[in-house]
């Protein structure tokens, strides 16, 4: 009897202490993992694409306008500064979830580090969601093999390295940690909002390639053999962005690789014949980048999702799947939750340019009333026309006074003016942009720059 009693109370202890560890795990976690994850861990059909990758591929595709505009669906597992060994332990542990019809890899910075490197703070994002198994066992162990114990038991429980958050945990956050109605609003993608222009760069010829860093050609091998296993093809991509000489030919290598493999390779950055300089029929980089050397904005995200999209139904004949009953639950996501994220983050906007850039979505419509103190320069002019019809731009001698008591929240450059601000010579009213949603008419935003 005393035997019994003694294996009880360690059977009692035990649960009490893996409880208390699920609940502070959950409590003091950051929680960006899991509002990636919820979404995909609960839809119930079968995806016809899964994205995987670098953050190049996080705010490079939008399930969603490939939703509204194809009809195909799609989830982005790409991740912050993902590394290639990193990407194919996503795919393994995701295929225990979903297995879509087609898997995409981003081939961005293959070969940048000997495989499998990365920095493990931005492991957590990729990691975190995923419930303890024998395949995440068996990621931790590979990912970080030459790291301390002390390294893996941070990915294997997060709760290590975040309980000093505690006093940060307030009833809200505590009611969103057991919430799945907090989840990423976007399909797992991330859209950055920004306007900068790169350099110009040479392109580098389709023979010219470099030596793989150590470990890489096999993670791409076993990424595709991972895959194939599962039954779901793949495809690699090349997302367009200002990449440099040497990432250039490190991408040459893969796409050499990847005719051997016998895996389609989607070139979203390809320029004319006659391109001496790194170029792309799909983005201009004067307007769709959001930094000057990697990412693009929104609305070069868009403009990659709809060409891919035309791609996706020319190469694999996915159906147009909008009207179907069983996946009613997409048009619902994009009316109530995709819709509502974008207003919101336009809303959050304060840079001109940026604003002028969003506005440009086609969910959108714009109204500008200009004085004669602003002059748009030829990024601005360039941003215009990927409104089309959908801009009107009025010229005034001057923005109402009375309105700009109520609506001088910005100057040129972005930045916030104090409270109760004053109107003066220093800060004229040049610029009001108004954006409406296209559908309703409702107005998103109403916003007032200044010089």
């Amino acid at each position: 009897m005393k035997i019994w009693k003694r294996i009880v109370s360690v059977l009692l202890i035990l649960v009490m202490v893996t409880g208390g560890i699920y609940v502070g795990d959950k409590l003091t976690t950051r929680g960006v993992s899991q509002r990636k994850y919820v979404k995909f861990f609960a839809e119930p059909n079968e995806y016809d694409v899964v994205f995987y990758g670098s953050s190049h591929v996080l705010s490079g595709i939008q399930p969603m306008e490939l939703w509204k505009n194809y009809g195909i669906t799609s989830f982005n597992l790409g991740g912050h500064a993902a590394s290639l060994g990193m990407s194919y332990w996503v795919l393994r542990q995701s295929l225990k979830y979903h297995k879509p019809r087609l898997a995409i890899l981003d081939i961005y910075d293959m070969y940048a580090h000997d495989q499998p490197y990365m920095d493990i703070s931005f492991m957590h994002y990729s990691m975190d969601a995923y419930p303890m198994s024998i395949t995440k066992f068996m990621a931790v162990q590979d990912l970080l093999k030459d790291r301390s114990t002390a390294a893996k038991a941070e990915l294997f429980f997060p709760f290590s390295v975040y309980h000093s958050r505690w006093d940060e945990v307030t009833e809200e956050s505590a009611k969103a940690a057991f919430d799945s109605g907090f989840f990423n609003s976007y399909s797992g993608s991330e859209i950055r909002y920004g306007v900068a222009v790169p350099n110009a760069i040479e392109r580098v010829k389709p023979g010219d390639t470099m030596e793989g860093s150590e470990g890489a050609d096999t993670y791409i091998r076993d990424f595709v053999t991972a895959c194939r296993d599962a039954g779901v093809e793949v495809c690699f991509m090349r997302v367009p962005y200002p990449a440099c000489v040497e990432n250039q030919m490190a991408e040459n290598r893969v796409m050499k690789l990847a005719e051997e493999m016998g895996v389609r390779v989607i070139d979203l950055m390809k320029g004319t014949d006659k391109d001496e300089m790194l170029s792309s029929v799909v983005v201009n980089w004067d307007t769709d980048l959001v930094d000057a050397n990697a990412h693009l904005n929104a609305v070069g995200a868009f403009k990659v999702t709809m060409y891919l999209g035309k791609l996706l139904q020319q190469y694999y004949g996915f159906r147009d799947k909008r009207e179907e009953a069983a996946y009613s639950n997409w048009n619902d996501d994009y009316a109530n939750v995709y819709i509502p994220a974008l207003n919101a983050d336009m809303l959050l906007q304060t840079d001109f340019k940026t604003c002028l850039m969003f506005a440009a979505y086609p969910e959108f419509e714009t109204e500008m009333t200009v004085t004669g103190d602003y002059e748009p320069d030829e990024v601005c002019e360039m941003l215009y026309k990927l409104h089309g019809s959908r801009l009107n731009v009025t010229r005034v001698q001057s923005i109402d006074a009375p309105e700009v008591q109520d609506r001088a929240d910005y100057d040129m450059d972005g930045e916030a003016m104090a409270p109760g601000t004053v109107i003066s010579e220093q800060a004229v009213p040049v610029v009001r942009m108004t954006v409406k949603l296209r559908d309703s008419g409702a107005v998103v935003c109403d916003k007032l720059f200044c010089r």
